[in-house]
């Protein structure tokens, strides 16, 4: 049986604990920071996913035909067909109903319905070339019609203070098919 001697104590000395405390605090700093950068790649596409939901969200309203008051009658009316407008630059977008059946949104006679606020840090990047987009759905067919016209529509959302085209940047296209895609 060998003995033990007083001076052969067992345990970590300190440069040990020191090694393992820094190791771990450089797995954590790296854990950290790409949690940060994935964090904010999920923002921009639940952006984008809103985006889409509300524009799911006027299409649906022409499906439906619904109703909404129109002062110069003072009544409840369907409209000629629902719309969601865009501009360049902003953090809000809304859809509205198109009273007169311009195919567009036009102040005052059309009413905005429902207004929307991108999150904080995202804005409207691009809009396919122009400053203003507007996609409407027909009552009661639901067919898409945008105005500036095309067979299609692209909105690019981005993070703010970032260029296009990069990871920080998502396009939402929609077709006149009524076909919506994120990439």
């Amino acid at each position: 049986m060998k003995k033990v001697r007083p001076q052969e104590k067992r345990g970590f000395t300190m440069i040990e604990m020191l090694v393992v405390i820094f190791v771990v605090g450089l797995l954590s700093a790296m854990l950290a920071n790409n949690w940060r950068k994935q964090e904010k790649q999920y923002q921009l596409q639940r952006a984008a996913q809103t985006i889409v939901q509300s524009i799911r969200k006027a299409q649906g309203f022409a499906l439906n035909g619904s109703q909404m008051f129109w002062e110069p009658t003072n009544q409840m009316e369907v409209p000629k067909s629902y719309g969601i407008h865009f501009t360049k630059g902003n953090q809000t977008y809304f859809i509205y109903g198109d009273m007169i059946g311009n195919i567009g949104y036009q102040n005052p006679e059309d009413i905005p319905e429902t207004y929307t606020q991108i999150e904080a840090g995202i804005q409207i990047g691009s809009l396919g070339g122009g400053t203003d987009l507007d996609v409407t759905f027909s009552i009661p067919d639901g067919f898409v019609d945008f105005f500036p016209s095309g067979t299609s529509a692209t909105i690019t959302i981005k993070k703010t203070g970032t260029t296009c085209p990069s990871r920080n940047c998502k396009k939402i296209i929609i077709r006149n098919t009524g076909e919506i895609s994120i990439q």
